[in-house]
C-alpha cells in the first residue's frame, strides 16, 4: 500500500469509492441485468413451449377427428353406408327414389360429422367417381363438381391407388376466403378393389389462426407441413429466423409430422430490462460526475488552509510565535485551526515554564555549589572536634559526633543508592544520635535475609520511618524502647518491616495514615499527616512504581509495624534504573 502515499488523501477518497463502492455497483447491476435477463427468456421460452404443446394437443384432436372419418368410411363399419357408397359411384342426380334413399342415408352421416368437426369448422364431403358432390357440408347443391379451379388443380394430383393413408394437400382461398389444407381418402370397394368415390376433409387456416391467436400474446406462429409448406400463421411469419434476434420455439404434432414455430423477437422480451438497465446506470454517471465535481471542490477548499496551516507552522518554527491560524466556521477545518492554536499557546506556555526552570537550575546549581563548601568544613571542624574528645579521654561525646559525622555524609550524597547492609548502618548512626539527643535507651535489631543483603536502595529510603517512631511512638520515654527491622526476598517482591513497640495508633488513625499513604491526602485531617512518612512512599512509587506500597499496621506487642513491598523483577539489584551507574 505505499504506491498510495504518492496520492493525497481526497484522491485516496475518490480512488477508495470507485474501487470499493461504484465498481462493485456496477459489476452487480451487470450480473442482475444479465441474471434477470436470462431468467427472463427462460420463463418465456418455457411458457412458449407449454403454449405450443396445448396448440398441438388441439391440432392431434382435430386429426384425430379426420382420421376416424376417414376410417369409419373406408374400413366398411357399416355396411349400408358401403352400399350406398356403390350406388352412387356414378351417379350424377335424382334419377329415381334408390338414389335420395342413398343420399339420404349418407347425408344423415354427414351430418353426425358435422356436429363433431363443429368447433374446426371443417369441410366434409365426398366426391363420386363422376366427381359429383354426394355428400357433404358444403353450400353446393347435391351432384354438382366442386367450382374451385384451385381445389381441381390440387386434388387432380391425388394418387387414386392410395387407400391406406390419408394425402394432404393445400387449396388457396380467395382474397376474401380462407385457405384449407385438405385430407383425402380414396374410398375402394373391398370385394373388387374399385374406387367408390373420395373423401375431402378440410381444415380452414381461420380455425387455425384462431387456435394461434388464443394462446399467443406476442410473437409470430407458423405451421408447417413435412414439406416445408406453411399451412397456416399469425404474426410476422416472414421474419428472420435467426436465433440471434428471434427467439425460437418448435413442437412437432405427432401421427402427421407436422411442425409448429413460435418466434419472438429478443428486443420485445429485453427490450424493457434493456432501458430500465440504461437507465439505472446513466442516473449513476451522472451522480458519479456530480460527486467527482463536488469532490474536487471540496477538496481545494480542504487543501487551501492546510497549506495555510503548513506556512504558519514553518512561520512558527522561525520563531514568529505570535502567528495563529484564522478561524472561520464551525467545520472541520475551523476545529483544526483552533486545535492548533490552542496547541501553539500551550507550546508557548511550556517554552516560558521550561526557560523559568532552566533559570531557576541555573540558580540552584550556583546555590548548590555554595553549599558544597559548608558541609565539608562543617565536617573537618567535627572531625577536628572529635579528635580533640578521643585525645581528651571522652569516648562517648567523640562517638556521638562520629555518628553525626556519618549521617552528614550521607545527607550530602543522598542521591547516590546505598546497599541494605549500608542502610543499616546508617540507621543504627542515626538512632544513636537521637539516643543522646532524647536522653533514652533505644535498642535496634536488625535481621537482613542474605540473598538481599546487595541489594541496592535510595539512600536514607528508610530513615523517615524510624525517624517518626522515636519521635511520635517513644514520645513517652518507654524503658524497653525497641525498634525491630527484617529484610526478605519472597519472589518477585522484596519485603522490608520496621516495628516499634511504643503508644501507636487507634484503627481508625492507622487507617486514616494508610489512605493518606495511598495518596488520599484530602482526606486526612492536618493533624494526622506525617510529611516523612508521605515523602518515602511517594518516592517507593515514583523509584519502582504503583506496584510498590507503604502501609501501616499494628504492632501486635504494642505500637506500630511499616512494611514496604518492592517489586524485585523492575530493576536490578534493588537499583532504580536512574541509578545504576551513580557510583
Amino acid at each position: 500500500m505505499d504506491w498510495m502515499s504518492r496520492f493525497s488523501f481526497y484522491r485516496r477518497i475518490q480512488l477508495s469509492f470507485l474501487f470499493f463502492i461504484l465498481l462493485p455497483f456496477i459489476v452487480v447491476t451487470f450480473w442482475s441485468y444479465s441474471s434477470v435477463k436470462h431468467s427472463v427468456i427462460d420463463k418465456i421460452t418455457r411458457s412458449n413451449e407449454d403454449m405450443l404443446r396445448v396448440i398441438s394437443n388441439q391440432v392431434t384432436k382435430t386429426i384425430d377427428s379426420i382420421s376416424f372419418a376417414s376410417v369409419y368410411f373406408s374400413e366398411s363399419y357399416d355396411t349400408n353406408v358401403l352400399g350406398s357408397l356403390r350406388s352412387l359411384k356414378v351417379s350424377t342426380d335424382f334419377s329415381d327414389y334408390d338414389t335420395y334413399a342413398h343420399y339420404s342415408r349418407l347425408k344423415a352421416m354427414s351430418n353426425i360429422l358435422s356436429i363433431q368437426s363443429m368447433d374446426a369448422n371443417l369441410k366434409v364431403f365426398i366426391l363420386n367417381q363422376q366427381g359429383r358432390l354426394i355428400m357433404g357440408n358444403l353450400e353446393q347443391p347435391v351432384f354438382s363438381t366442386i367450382s374451385d379451379p384451385n381445389f381441381t388443380t390440387s386434388s387432380e394430383k391425388l394418387d387414386d391407388k392410395e387407400t391406406t393413408v390419408l394425402q394432404w394437400f393445400s387449396v388457396k382461398g380467395e382474397p376474401d376466403a380462407p385457405s384449407y389444407y385438405y385430407a383425402a381418402k380414396v374410398i375402394d370397394d373391398p370385394r373388387n378393389h374399385e374406387r367408390l368415390a373420395t373423401l375431402f376433409i378440410g381444415i380452414p387456416d381461420t380455425y387455425l389462426r384462431s387456435l394461434f391467436d388464443t394462446f399467443n400474446h406476442s410473437g409470430s406462429i407458423v405451421l408447417t407441413d413435412r414439406e416445408g409448406r406453411i399451412m397456416a400463421a399469425t404474426g410476422k411469419e416472414d421474419a428472420p429466423q435467426s436465433t440471434g434476434i428471434m427467439l425460437v420455439s418448435e413442437q412437432i404434432v405427432p401421427k402427421v409430422g407436422w411442425k409448429i414455430t413460435h418466434n419472438s423477437p429478443r428486443s420485445a422480451i429485453t427490450g424493457q430490462i434493456n432501458h430500465e438497465f440504461f437507465v439505472s446506470i446513466s442516473i449513476v454517471s451522472l451522480f458519479f460526475a456530480v460527486f467527482l465535481f463536488f469532490s474536487v471542490v471540496w477538496a481545494g477548499r480542504i487543501n487551501k488552509p492546510i497549506s495555510q496551516l503548513r506556512t504558519k507552522v514553518k512561520q512558527y518554527v522561525g520563531g514568529n510565535r505570535s502567528v495563529r491560524m484564522p478561524v472561520k466556521g464551525k467545520d472541520e477545518v475551523a476545529l483544526l485551526s483552533t486545535a492548533f492554536n490552542h496547541m501553539l499557546d500551550d507550546i508557548n506556555h511550556l517554552l516560558h515554564q521550561v526557560e523559568s526552570e532552566q533559570e531557576e537550575k541555573r540558580v540552584l546549581e550556583l546555590q548548590a555549589l555554595v553549599a558544597q563548601i559548608r558541609p565539608h568544613f562543617l565536617l573537618n571542624t567535627l572531625n577536628s572536634i572529635k579528635v580533640n574528645l578521643i585525645m581528651a579521654g571522652d569516648g562517648v561525646h567523640s562517638g556521638m559526633i562520629d555518628s553525626l559525622m556519618t549521617l552528614l555524609r550521607a545527607y550530602v550524597r543522598v542521591d547516590e543508592p546505598i546497599e541494605l547492609t549500608e542502610e543499616r548502618k546508617l540507621l543504627a548512626s542515626y538512632i544513636q544520635v537521637m539516643q543522646i539527643r532524647n536522653r533514652m535507651d533505644i535498642r535496634f535489631i536488625c535481621t537482613i535475609a542474605e540473598e538481599a543483603e546487595s541489594i541496592k536502595l535510595p539512600r536514607l529510603l528508610l530513615q523517615p520511618i524510624v525517624e517518626n517512631a522515636i519521635i511520635h511512638g517513644f514520645a513517652l520515654h518507654p524503658v524497653d524502647a525497641e525498634i525491630q527491622m527484617n529484610v526478605e526476598l519472597t519472589g518477585d517482591m522484596l519485603e522490608i518491616s520496621i516495628s516499634d513497640n511504643g503508644r501507636g495508633l487507634s484503627t481508625e488513625g492507622i487507617y486514616l495514615l494508610n489512605q493518606r499513604l495511598s495518596g488520599f491526602e484530602q482526606d486526612l485531617p492536618s493533624a494526622t499527616k506525617g510529611v516523612g512518612l508521605v515523602n518515602t512512599a511517594r518516592r517507593l512509587q515514583v523509584f519502582y512504581g504503583l506496584q510498590s506500597r507503604l502501609q501501616a499496621a499494628p504492632n501486635p506487642n504494642g505500637g506500630l509495624v511499616f512494611v514496604l513491598r518492592i517489586p524485585y523483577d523492575k530493576w536490578k539489584g534493588g537499583v532504580p534504573a536512574e541509578y545504576r551507574d551513580a557510583d
